[in-house]
């Protein structure tokens, strides 16, 4: 019996297990998934200090306004302070950035002064008490925890932790995946590829998809349509979290996954999914790996590193959101369903008057990779809808470029 795709995802993802954590340097983290709360190493700012170019007084001084003060001297951002005090009646010209010095508690902006002779300065605005100071520790004090577990690291989190004093990160291990196309039709990229042959495009797909994730995944190469080659590869793929392999998953006389299964010691979670594209789409565990069994058919197959491998090795990467973004749009154009699956339609999201419209590609045909360039989402219309789903319909789509939209 076909599994329907959501319960299939959940199936997925029930399975896909973080591999544990290492330290790294801050500064070689980026893109890693942080395993843990970070701890601050410091106070910021170290102490109060100016938010404004302006005077640093005690409130008590310039509570009534107008109010003429001395001007001790002038502190810069970077300078000691540590013998620095101001008396009743005084103040110290402050640069922004710069400590305040001891007695003063209230920074006055130059706007709101006029410069007297005789090294006097003139406060004519109302201050509150406080005024303009950033207070020592505002921003995180020494010892505070800084969670970011579950998210990669971005320049901005990066450079939150270096602030910190931070020199090495927990971050969670990498799955090691590993890619393997099967199919006698099927050439390496190359010059002098037979014409008559199908490049292996859905490897390279896959491979330049994880990449992009941050996974160093390795393509093993392209198995014949024979059990005996497949086993052979197979035999070195020990030390793998995630083998993928792309067609032979249906269940004729040549498709060499299906038939090579049991000789492999795969224990398939399910081998057939209620949807379209992808259909073939099967699941298992081989000892210490999953195993991803993709079709054939390149929309096909990246459909399925889409839905179901990527969140997978999100959730394994550590990542705390690794579900695949949706979105709600008003299908701009009209689609008919003849069957009872679950279709997971090529659309072009188009983002208009504060809505989002889904423009239909064409012909949802499995093997028209040109869709997958030319739409930037999957439309999703439930098993149970058949026949014309007409234009005006909100539909829920799976984003996958939204770099394209907006």
């Amino acid at each position: 019996m076909k599994i329907d795709p959501f319960v299939a995802l959940e199936t997925v993802l029930r399975e896909s297990e973080t591999k544990g954590s290492e330290i790294v340097s801050v500064f070689d983290s980026l893109n890693r998934v942080i395993a843990k709360k970070v701890q601050s190493g410091r106070n910021l700012p170290p102490r109060d200090n100016s938010a404004m170019d302006g005077f640093a007084v005690r409130y008590e001084d310039i509570e009534t306004i107008p109010a003429a003060v001395k001007i001790k001297g002038l502190i810069k951002a970077g300078d000691n302070i540590d013998s620095l005090k101001i008396e009743k009646g005084e103040c110290y010209r402050i640069m922004t950035g710069a400590f305040v010095p001891e007695g003063a508690d209230t920074v006055v902006e130059l706007e709101a002064t006029e410069e007297e002779e005789n090294s006097k300065v003139k406060i004519v605005k109302e201050k509150k008490r406080g005024a303009n100071i950033r207070k020592r520790g505002e921003d995180i004090g020494k010892g505070d925890l800084i969670d970011m577990s579950g998210y990669p690291v971005n320049a901005y989190r990066q450079s939150r932790l270096i602030s910190v004093g931070t020199t090495v990160l927990p971050v969670y291990r990498k799955p090691k995946v590993a890619i393997i196309a099967t199919g006698d039709e099927l050439e390496y990229p190359s010059a002098g590829v037979n014409e008559d042959k199908i490049i292996d495009s859905n490897s390279f797909f896959i491979k330049s998809t994880l990449d992009n994730m941050g996974i160093d995944a390795q393509y093993i190469g392209i198995s014949k349509d024979n059990v005996e080659d497949l086993i052979d590869i197979f035999s070195g793929l020990e030390n793998y979290d995630v083998i993928v392999t792309s067609a032979g998953i249906s269940f004729g006389d040549y498709d060499v996954m299906t038939n090579a299964a049991e000789k492999l010691g795969i224990n398939w979670l399910f081998t057939t999914v209620n949807q379209k594209p992808g259909k073939p789409f099967s699941f298992g565990k081989r000892d210490g790996s999953l195993i991803f069994s993709l079709p054939g058919n390149p929309v096909s197959s990246a459909f399925c590193t889409y839905f179901y491998l990527q969140p997978a090795l999100r959730k394994m990467m550590g990542y705390k959101m690794y579900h695949n973004k949706q979105i709600t749009a008003e299908l701009n154009g009209k689609f008919h369903k003849r069957n009872e699956r679950v279709h997971f339609n090529r659309v072009n999201i188009v983002y208009d008057d504060n809505r989002f419209f889904a423009v239909p590609y064409d012909s949802q045909g499995s093997h028209l990779i040109s869709s997958l360039v030319v739409s930037n989402g999957f439309a999703v219309i439930d098993a149970d809808k058949t026949g014309e789903i007409p234009s005006g319909k909100q539909l829920k789509v799976y984003v996958y470029d939204f770099e394209s939209i907006f």
